[in-house]
């Protein structure tokens, strides 16, 4: 960063490399609206994220009870069935979910019925007839699949049972979207985040119970993947009637396919990316090596759920603010969501890095040889999540293109290095391989905003989150060294102390004006629900 303009001099000038958030001047009335977007993203991300937190619970809970019960093996081939649905549901989609969240905003904005209704004709039927007919063909050629790709016959009946998931999954991903577009998260988390996960938490339970194996995780996830669509279905006819006549024109279908298709390329080749590590393990027959990987990523998860809260809740936003005109607040939005990222995904970062070992003993001691994989792709984590919502910003700019570039030459790289490390070191080579091809798209797709937008994400109040980071690192590492504790109370003595040093250093450090006004927002709401004296005696 310029130190002249960290001085406050030279503040006349038009495009100062990476202008800190200081120097964006907005009027007053954009200042307003700047924090109401804030307050919005708050809101709405904080709503998301606390749905995602005890989703993560679950989860992690669900993969501990399938990881000690069906064994290190059986994990691997759950997650290679799982892997094939995402592929296929996400292949269904044809980028829609994008172009939705595109048009449908403005749209719900100008209180235009028919145009929200030919848009949620448009993304959801189109993505429900693709999605039946590859569930058709996974179930029909189980098993070649099984036989060629990955070398398993017990991967059969798997892909049998998971091509039931395809068409549920993608619907429900449409319905998620809509409740997105009408800035409604709280829906989608009671649903997605609460009610699916909790309900697959003790189907699987009892399908194991009786015996039924991994057969029986798969089942209980179909089943409350549909019951939990059922209810996300419910809660968008409440804010949308769905009781209308069908038909929608030629031309919005082309407009948004033709939005659509060139993201949708990006998606399937992020999409690939993502999973490619874990196939290359399962087309080389090491299943137990894909049941160690996912355990290893599924740490990542917590540390991914914060970003993608923020991003969900800002793509509307960012669409408004690109519809008009308002460059100031989306720069001033950008940083601050980065700062909030940074923020607390630093400590989820050190706590992977630095208690990997015991981590992974919660899911067996098979699993800990994951140890160092978790570290390396704790590395990719930190960087997906500190560069802030900039492939949000590239698509909703009308850059989806340079987002699809992007991912194509990403998904290559990713492929050549799985291809190089993986035969030669298994699991690890997976993890270095997601990790270089994870910093690598967010460190472009960072210089492709400030080159197309001249915007970038980082200011000067970055360098709080990070003192605290370094004092909190200092005494986990201190902790580690000294003291020599069973692995669960290291990790409960060390990482509580980590978490606790770098809260207590930021808030000497005192919290930036826009984070004060989120927190003196949620202050001023607890106090406001909290029953005075009188209430409590009329009681």
């Amino acid at each position: 960063m310029d130190e002249k303009n960290l001085n406050g001099l030279d503040t006349d000038l038009k495009d100062p490399p990476f202008p800190s958030a200081e120097i964006i001047q907005i009027s007053p009335i954009e200042a307003r609206a700047k924090t109401e977007d804030i307050l919005t993203a708050a809101k709405g991300g904080g709503i998301s994220f606390a749905g995602r937190l005890f989703e993560y619970v679950v989860r992690f809970a669900f993969g501990i009870l399938i990881a000690r019960v069906v064994g290190v093996e059986q994990y691997g081939l759950y997650t290679l069935a799982i892997t094939v649905s995402l592929i296929a549901s996400n292949m269904a989609m044809l980028g829609l979910q994008t172009g939705m969240v595109r048009f449908l905003p403005p749209a719900i904005r100008m209180k235009d019925d028919q145009s929200i209704w030919e848009i949620i004709q448009v993304c959801v039927g189109i993505p429900v007839f693709f999605s039946l007919l590859l569930a058709l063909g996974i179930y029909l050629l189980a098993s070649p699949l099984a036989s060629l790709l990955f070398h398993d016959p017990r991967m059969v009946p798997l892909l049998r049972i998971v091509s039931l998931l395809i068409p549920l999954d993608a619907l429900a991903s449409m319905t998620y979207v809509i409740t997105i577009s009408f800035k409604q998260p709280k829906y989608s988390v009671i649903t997605n985040n609460i009610i699916s996960p909790l309900l697959k938490l003790l189907l699987a339970a009892g399908f194991l119970a009786v015996g039924l194996s991994t057969k029986g995780v798969l089942l209980a996830q179909i089943i409350s993947t549909a019951i939990a669509l059922v209810v996300l279905i419910y809660y968008v006819n409440s804010l949308f009637s769905l009781k209308r006549v069908q038909g929608s024109s030629k031309r919005l279908t082309w407009k948004l396919l033709s939005y659509s298709l060139p993201v949708h390329m990006g998606w399937m080749v992020n999409t690939l990316r993502s999973t490619f590590s874990t196939l290359i393990l399962g087309f080389l027959g090491l299943a137990i090596g894909v049941g160690v990987y996912t355990a290893a990523s599924r740490f990542s998860l917590i540390g991914q759920m914060f970003y993608l809260s923020i991003g969900n809740i800002s793509t509307p936003i960012i669409a408004d603010l690109h519809s008009h005109g308002e460059t100031s607040q989306m720069k001033a939005y950008y940083q601050t969501t980065t700062r909030w990222l940074l923020l607390f995904n630093l400590p989820v970062f050190l706590t992977s890095f630095l208690f990997a070992k015991q981590l992974l003993w919660i899911f067996g001691d098979d699993f800990t040889t994951g140890a160092t994989s978790m570290m390396i792709l704790a590395v990719g984590t930190l960087a997906y999540t500190s560069t802030g919502v900039g492939a949000n910003i590239l698509d909703m700019t009308d850059h989806p293109k340079v987002n699809t570039a992007n991912a194509v030459v990403m998904v290559f790289i990713t492929i050549i290095l799985n291809i190089l490390f993986v035969p030669k070191w298994e699991v690890v080579g997976a993890a270095i391989a997601s990790a270089i091809s994870t910093v690598l798209i967010n460190i472009v797709c960072l210089v492709e905003v400030w080159v197309l937008l001249k915007m970038q994400p980082y200011d000067r109040s970055l360098f709080k989150p990070l003192a605290a980071g370094v004092a909190a690192s200092l005494v986990a590492i201190l902790i580690n060294y000294f003291l020599d504790f069973p692995e669960l109370i290291q990790l409960i003595v060390g990482g509580g102390m980590l978490w606790i040093v770098y809260a207590l250093v930021l808030f000497f450090l005192r919290f930036p004006p826009d984070d004060r006004v989120v927190f003196e927002r949620l202050i001023s709401r607890v106090r406001a629900k909290r029953p005075t004296t009188q209430d409590v005696k009329s009681c």
